[in-house]
């Protein structure tokens, strides 16, 4: 069996951890149309275990309608959240696990360090990361997460680390990869 690797990037880090991480199982990563009805083209079909790749977007992680589209129960899935909140908190309060709802249980979830550059955002991405960090500095009491936030703001950042794949690539080859 192989793996089966998609992805959906917006600045690409994202990106560079799913090539990184189909690099090192020997498969092909794949992105993700827009078009979220197409995704049963992506995911059906394929042996071995389903692993998608995603950023959040606000409350959300784009890209989730694939794990509607396969039958979780059966096939080892793993959804890897590339975000920039800082890893302890991402991984203490697992925010994938209620956006997945009853399939939480189904789905193995990883969390892993992103990039965000001030220098590539839209105009629009900068209005709202200026709202949330002018809000995050009248908090009174910051937590590091805010303050990594507070610091990095109009900076570039990059926080990537394709280290972080070593556990994702030991699961998926438990599962079959």
């Amino acid at each position: 069996m192989t793996a089966t690797i998609v992805y959906r990037s917006s600045y690409g880090s994202t990106r560079d951890y799913a090539n990184a991480l189909a690099e090192r199982l020997g498969v092909e990563a794949q992105e993700l149309p827009e078009d979220e009805s197409s995704l049963v083209d992506v995911a059906v079909g394929a042996a071995g275990p389903l692993i998608l790749l995603s950023f959040p977007h606000g409350p959300s992680v784009p890209g989730l309608g694939v794990f509607d589209a396969v039958d979780v129960g059966e096939r080892p899935a793993a959804l890897c959240t590339v975000g920039m909140t800082l890893l302890e908190e991402a991984r203490r309060k697992d925010r994938s696990a209620a956006l997945l709802g009853d399939k939480a249980q189904h789905i193995t979830r990883f969390y892993l360090p992103g990039r965000l550059n001030y220098s590539e955002l839209s105009s629009k991405h900068y209005a709202v990361m200026r709202a949330i960090v002018s809000a995050l500095r009248l908090k009174p009491r910051k937590s590091d997460n805010d303050r990594a936030m507070i610091d990095g703001y109009g900076k570039d950042v990059d926080l990537v680390n394709l280290a972080e794949l070593d556990p994702v690539v030991e699961w998926a080859r438990a599962n079959g990869a």
